[in-house]
């Protein structure tokens, strides 16, 4: 399995946002939404695409979205989004962009093997 595509994402990782906003922890991964979990006494839970995954660090055990903080929260994600699957990997421990499109083009992604399974 590729550790850079939404596959290897687990159940528990932590998520945040592009401007480093604790968003909550994956409960669970599709190709087509990301559920994450909010708080503990009344948890909220939020399905955000798939396509909007940015970064995966599996040494810190850790996802990024591409959305903002204040996006996340106006937004309605309340339901999987209507986005079919997600048909590429995120970028694997990068720190800008530019790394990320780096990784991309020089051909390290390898296609996701099967769906994360919780």
């Amino acid at each position: 399995m590729s550790t850079n595509d939404i596959h290897g994402i687990e159940r528990g990782w932590k998520v945040q946002s592009a401007d480093h906003g604790d968003l909550g922890t994956v409960e669970e991964v599709t190709d087509r939404y990301i559920l994450v979990k909010s708080g503990l006494v009344n948890a909220s839970h939020r399905y955000l695409p798939a396509a909007t995954l940015s970064h995966v660090r599996p040494d810190q055990k850790e996802i990024e979205i591409s959305l903002r903080s204040g996006e996340v929260e106006e937004g309605d994600w309340s339901a999987p989004p209507a986005e079919g699957p997600r048909t590429e990997g995120a970028p694997l421990n990068v720190d800008s962009d530019e790394e990320a499109d780096e990784a991309m083009q020089a051909g390290t992604y390898e296609g996701p093997e099967h769906p994360a399974t919780f």
